[in-house]
């Protein structure tokens, strides 16, 4: 190499690092703020949702025990109900006691928020269990206030519940008005073998 380009490496060089160091000079140190990554806005979104979500299953937690919702029988009111579809004699036989029970639940002494859990659980339970026909021990409810506040709530939760097909208060040998047969839909299982033997027809 030249002594010429060697001088003009050299001057390059020099420039280069004048640059580099004025640069350096204006250029003030960055604090970090703090910024909001979309991670973290997904993160909040994701705890709004989940706030309003637990919001709303409170509010409906509540609804199932609110009396607003309820209509109130009297403590030897007869509970009857069936599904759209559901022939009558299901209901006679139910009256009679014509069905036995697989299972059943006493939620004598329950408060409201016990004894919906109980049924909800109860019902999820037998259907899981292929059970068609179950018991529901509510009481009459003469000592409460209001009267009959515990029977009038079960009638009014097996009205809400998908599984439940129909239903009617016992036999007197099995509880009478204080206590309610019901008639879940056939499981998943028992649909299934139905149809395959149909089909076999």
């Amino acid at each position: 190499m030249s002594d010429f380009e060697n001088l003009l490496k050299e001057q390059i060089e020099s420039e280069d690092t004048e640059s580099f160091e004025k640069v350096a000079t204006d250029v003030k140190k960055i604090v970090q703020d703090k910024i909001a990554t979309k991670s973290a806005l997904m993160d909040k979104e994701l705890a709004k949702i989940r706030q309003d979500s637990a919001s709303t299953d409170k509010k409906q937690e509540t609804d199932h025990v609110s009396s607003s919702f309820v209509t109130m029988v009297d403590p030897n009111d007869v509970l009857s109900y069936k599904t759209p579809g559901t022939q009558p004699l299901m209901l006679r036989k139910l009256k009679n006691g014509e069905y036995r029970e697989a299972d059943f639940i006493d939620l004598h002494g329950k408060t409201l928020e016990q004894a919906y859990d109980l049924t909800r659980h109860f019902i999820a339970h037998a259907r899981e269990q292929e059970f068609r026909c179950v018991l529901i021990i509510h009481g009459k409810g003469m000592n409460q206030r209001p009267k009959a506040q515990l029977k009038s709530y079960v009638n009014h939760w097996l009205k809400q519940m998908k599984d439940v097909l129909a239903f009617h208060s016992a036999p007197d040998f099995k509880g009478g008005t204080g206590a309610v047969m019901i008639i879940l839909k056939k499981g998943d299982k028992s649909s299934a073998i139905n149809r395959e033997e149909h089909a076999r027809r």
